[in-house]
């Protein structure tokens, strides 16, 4: 079976797990409506109780990005109404996924798309945390098997 997989290694401890990816608008809603497809180097971070991916609202205005839809969304801050934009990501140029439904948020410094669920259960992910240094590794399609460290 082929796969495609990475590996993340922080120094030290990881608190989250931030990781660089590249992000457009849909490429095929680009062509749909005739837009140019802007790309960008930006920062995800790997959220496991995020049901879906987003993207700050400062990198699709930056990029030129058109909202297909608006939705609600409930976050720390309360429910509020987004903008939901397709896009494409790709994890370190090599694992892509495409056309992902994601509701913009409020960015901060530290990173500009959330990759949920959405996408991590299209794969298999482990953190482990031998030696003091965490290491997040992602594989895609899953393994024919499960990891259980209790046997």
């Amino acid at each position: 079976m082929n796969f495609q997989s990475l590996t993340f290694h922080s120094i030290g401890i990881a608190r989250s797990i931030i990781i660089p990816v590249l992000v457009s608008q849909s490429k095929e809603i680009c062509k749909e409506f005739n837009i140019e497809t802007k790309e960008a180097d930006v920062m995800a971070l790997i959220d496991t109780g995020a049901t879906n991916s987003s993207i700050s609202d400062k990198l699709a205005n930056s990029i030129g990005m058109k909202a297909v839809d608006q939705c609600k969304v409930a976050a720390a801050g309360g429910i509020h109404t987004a903008n939901v934009f397709l896009i494409d990501i790709s994890l370190k140029n090599m694992i892509n996924f495409n056309n992902i439904r994601s509701a913009g948020f409020f960015g901060n410094d530290a990173f500009d798309i959330i990759i949920g669920m959405d996408i991590l259960t299209q794969g298999d992910l482990a953190i482990t945390n031998h030696d003091r240094q965490t290491v997040l590794s992602f594989r895609i399609p899953p393994d024919n098997k499960h990891i259980d460290f209790t046997i």
